[in-house]
């Protein structure tokens, strides 16, 4: 009875070691976005956005903003005979994203290894091998036209890395994140993927992923709709729309040149 009753005692301190181990090593990241919808209307010009959450006090954190990957082409300039800049072929760009935006409280190569770098696509070094482009001649013509395809990107405001937007404060054993941006207006209506890492000793510890759903609503939303959806009738109507602004400026400028 006794060693019935000792090796009931044995399980039940095993089972309290491993709850507390547990509960210590749970996932503990947690995210929150807000607005997680951004309505673009006639007006539209960007929008505020705040990412917020807590993670160990010893993590470091990555947030990244993606889209699902698509193809993209770039007019490819030259010399032509030499003399004359001038567009002299396409690229095609295979697996990236419309936007790319990565915020890290650190640079991403002193807090993350190579491999988890190209595992969870963080960082433009990772970005770069994987990126598939064609035609190129070589592997240093390849790095070449993606680094101007992320200098034409950056330019337009939609991709970029940064280490210093990310705000942070430990409290009750827990850093608390927060990161305030400008969501850029040259982003396409899309849903995108705001991805969280808690990172430790060059590896993910943890991840969230949210959505934030950019969308037209009102009359832009009817005018790209028939552009999409009906062609002819959206080419019409433009005609019809530039000719009674043909019409209103005469008028205008002939009330104008009466007096």
């Amino acid at each position: 009875m006794n060693i019935i009753n000792k090796r009931g005692l044995l399980d039940l301190i095993a089972a309290c070691f491993l709850i507390m181990f547990f509960a210590t090593n749970a996932l503990s990241l947690t995210s929150e976005i807000s607005p997680s919808r951004i309505s673009v209307t006639s007006l539209y010009h960007g929008s505020k956005l705040v990412v917020t959450g807590e993670t160990r006090p010893d993590e470091e954190i990555i947030i990244k903003f993606s889209s699902p990957e698509s193809k993209f082409d770039l007019r490819k300039k030259g010399k032509a005979g030499g003399v004359f800049w001038m567009n002299i072929g396409e690229l095609e760009f295979n697996h990236v994203s419309d936007v790319y935006l990565v915020y890290a409280t650190n640079k991403i190569g002193s807090i993350l290894s190579e491999k988890q770098q190209e595992k969870y696509s963080l960082g433009y070094d990772a970005f770069k091998r994987l990126v598939e482009v064609s035609p190129v001649s070589d592997e240093s013509d390849k790095v070449k036209w993606v680094g101007e395809f992320v200098k034409f990107k950056e330019k337009n405001g939609i991709y970029g890395i940064f280490t210093d937007r990310i705000e942070t404060e430990i409290k009750d054993n827990k850093k608390i994140y927060k990161l305030k941006m400008d969501w850029p207006y040259q982003a396409p209506p899309l849903e995108y993927t705001v991805s969280v890492y808690s990172v430790k000793d060059g590896v993910v510890q943890d991840y969230n992923e949210t959505s934030l759903v950019v969308e037209t609503v009102g009359a832009l939303k009817f005018i790209s709709n028939m552009a999409f959806n009906n062609s002819s009738v959206y080419g019409i109507a433009s005609l019809l729309i530039a000719i009674a602004a043909g019409f209103i400026v005469s008028v205008i400028f002939k009330g104008g040149g009466s007096h």
